[in-house]
């Protein structure tokens, strides 16, 4: 699962920028290599509130953002000018988010997304980060570790070829976070409908043909099921109904990703 980082703001050479912790650089080399030879890297990153000083909530987002990787003399931060010239978050401010992959752009065009950390939950906190806000984030770890849970999946969907699917997903989560349930529903269905195409048109590693048949006719009734959800008259996709569909699409989108990794 991604990393929380909880950091303050700094201001490097007119930037709004959090440094990211030595102990994720040395795990992805090859992401701060790209970067150092002149290629584009961004993180997906979920930022879900800015504290200040005295530890209060100042802005709630609970939203995934691209953001910059840059690179400084002896370390690498995440740009978060974004939001100073957006929302005016100032310098000294600290930022809790979870950082859940990293994109390198290739000179080609092409994108490689490496997902941090799948299947674990690290927890990483900067210096002088005030009592108050550790205590709120820690009380709410937990749901934290949930979105990180959800996340994840956009970058394994990446790494195995579904990018498609994947962001479809990241427009699914992103309106469901913001409780745009009806709108994030119809962006589940999408997950679900390109899953079955790809089941109903590719050979999946592992999968035997009967099997194949099953999750075919499974993403089939799935996508029908999650169709009924404020697609037609008379019919409203409640908070519910967006659970439901986030359930459906996640674990389909896991469960075909093992798979088809494993070529």
């Amino acid at each position: 699962m991604p990393i929380l980082l909880l950091s303050e703001l700094k201001a490097v050479d007119n930037y709004l920028m959090v440094e990211i912790p030595y102990s994720i650089r040395n795990s992805y080399p090859y992401v701060f290599s790209a970067l150092s030879g002149g290629l584009e890297v961004r993180v997906r990153v979920y930022v879900s509130r800015f504290f200040n000083r005295e530890g209060d909530v100042v802005k709630e987002y609970k939203r995934l953002f691209l953001l910059p990787v840059r690179r400084g003399y002896t370390v690498y931060y995440i740009d978060f000018t974004y939001f100073h010239v957006n929302d005016g978050i100032p310098v000294g401010y600290f930022v809790e988010a979870l950082i859940t992959g990293f994109i390198v752009t290739l000179k080609d065009g092409k994108h490689i997304e490496t997902p941090a950390f799948p299947n674990e939950f690290k927890v990483e906190e900067g210096l002088g980060v005030p009592y108050k806000v550790k205590s709120i984030v820690e009380a709410e770890k937990r749901a934290l570790e949930r979105v990180g849970g959800d996340v994840e999946v956009i970058g394994l969907l990446y790494v195995v070829g579904l990018q498609d699917v994947a962001a479809d997903l990241v427009e699914a989560l992103t309106r469901f976070y913001t409780a745009d349930y009806e709108g994030s529903i119809k962006f589940f269905r999408k997950v679900v409908e390109g899953l079955r195409n790809y089941i109903r048109e590719k050979d999946i590693p592992g999968v035997s043909e009967n099997r194949r048949k099953l999750l075919e006719e499974f993403t089939s009734k799935a996508f029908q099921l999650v169709s009924n959800f404020g697609e037609h008259a008379g019919t409203y996709g409640s908070m519910h109904e967006a659970t439901l569909s986030k359930g459906i699409a996640l674990a389909l989108s896991r469960y075909l990703a093992s798979y088809i990794g494993k070529v």
